[in-house]
């Protein structure tokens, strides 16, 4: 009788535990979507408003800053426990920036108010991403790493899928107040699941004594000086960071290349970006349902497939036909996000299991803010790259730098392995 009711006991728990991992996802999908949603749709307005390219350039890249800074914070969060009140706070604020936008931008300047918006949601953001990571894998178990990043990373894609598509119908139909109050609702509805979902959670305790300027400086230093201390993860960073911007060359080039270099009309650069979205979908699904065929190990193999997916696109767009081109784009796009998904699982699953638990927010958030900064960088060299030389010529360039990156991950992999 003992054993069956333990039997029970253990059922009931994982049920309960199944419960609270389903409602957590909810709440990031609904957090995240919105605010990819919002993040797409406010610039957009304002440059309906103003009609200045410039001016919607000049404030996506001002509101990208305090994503960036903010990063650091969301590490010492994560590691400082109790993330219920902070993930319910965080959704209160997004729900009541949302609808503030609504009265300020008719009593102040309009950019100011959208530079304002965004630089909060970014920031936000930025603070959710290491919490919702760690919150992840505690529920699932640690021994379950992989499948909780392919989780989180699966509801990023499909945020990002769903972020423009209802961003556009639903600022196209209704209004951008219409929209903000839609999102509103929306982040109320995660704010909600978070409390719920960790109710019960085992991380309410600190692992800090202080919430002192001083003492966030020293933890994010001491996580700081474990990476130079620990050269072979700094150098995973590296590599991490080398292979973000050249993949940037794929996101920043599709517009270019469908528009200007095909002559095609603007609408079929969406064909392109849910490519990419459906490709890094399945491949973060792929580890999700199948982990134990995934691991660091493979991870020269992983970015070598990426490299394979950027030839056919090289190839037809110097010798063949344009539909054939836009074909080869839009499969080699979905190819290259895959695997590039599945790479990004792992170097995230490595860290997680490389660096001590007290430390493990601050070294992710070290890989988030690294991997945030590389995608400007490449912004600004692809921007220039494709101004200057054909979009073949700068894919090639794209494919060297991945070559490079898979060579040197293999030269280091002896190193990476006794780490992992």
């Amino acid at each position: 009788m003992d054993g069956l009711r333990d039997a029970i006991v253990s059922l009931e728990s994982k049920t309960v535990r199944s419960i609270r991992l389903t409602e957590l996802l909810v709440a990031q999908l609904c957090a995240y979507s919105m605010l990819s949603v919002l993040c797409f749709a406010y610039p957009l307005y304002l440059f309906d408003c103003s009609g200045s390219s410039t001016l919607y350039g000049a404030v996506a890249a001002i509101a990208f800053v305090p994503g960036v800074l903010a990063t650091p914070a969301g590490g010492i969060l994560a590691d400082r426990g109790r993330h219920r009140g902070v993930l319910v706070v965080l959704g209160i604020v997004l729900m009541v920036s949302s609808l503030l936008f609504i009265p300020m931008k008719h009593s102040l300047p309009l950019t100011v108010v959208v530079v304002a918006t965004l630089c909060v949601q970014y920031g936000i953001q930025s603070l959710l991403k290491p919490m919702l990571q760690i919150e992840t894998v505690r529920m699932t178990g640690q021994e379950k790493v992989e499948r909780a990043t392919a989780l989180v990373s699966q509801i990023t894609m499909a945020s990002n899928i769903l972020g423009p598509v209802v961003g556009t119908a639903v600022y196209g139909c209704f209004g951008i107040d219409t929209l903000c109050e839609t999102a509103a609702v929306t982040f109320a509805i995660s704010a909600f699941l978070f409390g719920v979902a960790l109710k019960q959670n085992a991380s309410s305790g600190m692992t800090g004594d202080s919430t002192t300027c001083s003492t966030c400086r020293s933890v994010f230093r001491e996580s700081i000086r474990y990476l130079f201390q620990n050269a072979s993860l700094l150098v995973v960073f590296l590599l991490a960071a080398v292979l973000n911007l050249a993949l940037v060359g794929l996101t920043i080039g599709a517009p270019v290349i469908v528009a200007k270099h095909l002559g095609m009309q603007s609408s079929f650069v969406g064909i392109i970006e849910v490519a990419m979205g459906l490709g890094g979908l399945v491949g973060s699904g792929v580890v999700g349902m199948r982990p134990h065929r995934f691991s660091f190990k493979g991870i020269c193999r992983y970015v070598a497939m990426i490299c394979f997916g950027v030839v056919p696109i090289i190839v037809t767009l110097l010798s063949g036909p344009d539909e054939l081109a836009f074909a080869a784009l839009a499969a080699g796009s979905a190819w290259v996000m895959a695997w590039a998904s599945i790479t990004s699982v792992e170097i995230v699953s490595f860290v997680q299991r490389s660096a001590p638990k007290e430390l493990c927010g601050k070294v992710l958030a070290l890989v988030y803010m690294v991997l945030s900064c590389a995608t400007p960088i490449g912004q600004l060299v692809y921007g220039l790259a494709y101004d200057r030389w054909t979009p073949a010529i700068v894919c090639a360039g794209m494919l060297a730098v991945l070559t490079m990156t898979t060579v040197l991950f293999y030269r280091l992999k002896s190193r990476l392995w006794r780490l992992s």
